[in-house]
């Protein structure tokens, strides 16, 4: 009896080669049409630079240049919060409607609108709130900020310091909750017919989890069953051995 509890037990620790490789098969062709365009909701953190020939003239819309690159501030107070309308303000030109619109769309529109006030404006947006949060069985799981407009799946996994072994490649779930809108999303990362590109490209506060393997609940045997079958195996060998040198 011990022994087949001992076989089993190595046999759940044991994994196939095929669950451990990625992206088995040919990597499907992703269209530059096909690539995720990061666009703008109510609730986003902006950040909109205006730069001017003659920024004396326009001191409060310069001040942002100023500020040194090791800024603690928080996204909240560095930002423009978009209100619940799709709408932020803005000096001089006042409100513009930015939700449902991509970077380069806004980015556009209000150049265009400082345009009827200033020389030759140079407008930067950005996004401050693009995280992603990595969870399960990877080994470090956390909330990672995206500090461009686009981030991968394997790229995230690798923020997350990669899945580990106990980790599930054939069950890892993208969580993504947009626009009011909530979908699921259930990946085998050994397969490369699975990177379709809704979820090749994550979007902002995109969830991945990494379920465990089913062998993952036999590490987790408390010790004292752990040493009571090292106990009853060491003694079934030495029975065996006693019986074996008797006969």
């Amino acid at each position: 009896m011990p022994w087949v509890f001992v076989f089993s037990l190595l046999l759940f620790s044991c994994t196939s080669q095929k669950k451990l490789v990625y992206f088995q098969g040919e990597i499907p062709a992703l269209n530059e049409s096909d690539k995720y365009q990061l666009k703008i909701f109510p609730g986003d953190i902006l950040s909109v630079s205006v730069f001017t020939i003659n920024s004396e003239a326009y001191p409060y819309l310069s001040a942002t240049m100023e500020r040194p690159y090791s800024d603690t501030r928080s996204a909240y107070e560095k930002g423009i919060v978009v209100n619940d309308s799709g709408f932020i303000k803005l000096p001089l030109i006042g409100t513009v409607q930015v939700a449902g619109l991509s970077i380069p769309s806004a980015t556009r529109i209000i150049e265009m609108k400082f345009k009827d006030y200033i020389e030759d404006p140079i407008i930067t947006v950005k996004k401050l709130n693009f995280k992603i949060t990595v969870l399960g069985e990877v080994n470090k799981p956390g909330t990672y900020p995206v500090l461009n407009e686009k981030v991968t799946l394997p790229e995230a996994l690798g923020l997350a310091g990669d899945i580990s072994q106990y980790g599930d490649r054939q069950s890892v779930r993208i969580i993504r909750e947009e626009n009011n809108q909530r979908k699921d999303f259930f990946i085998d990362l050994t397969k490369a017919s699975s990177l379709t590109p809704e979820i090749y490209y994550l979007h902002p506060d995109d969830i991945i989890y990494v379920q465990p393997l089913k062998r993952r609940a036999f590490q987790n045997i408390s010790p004292s069953i752990t040493i009571f079958t090292s106990l009853i195996t060491t003694a079934v060998v030495v029975i065996t051995l006693v019986i074996t040198a008797s006969n």
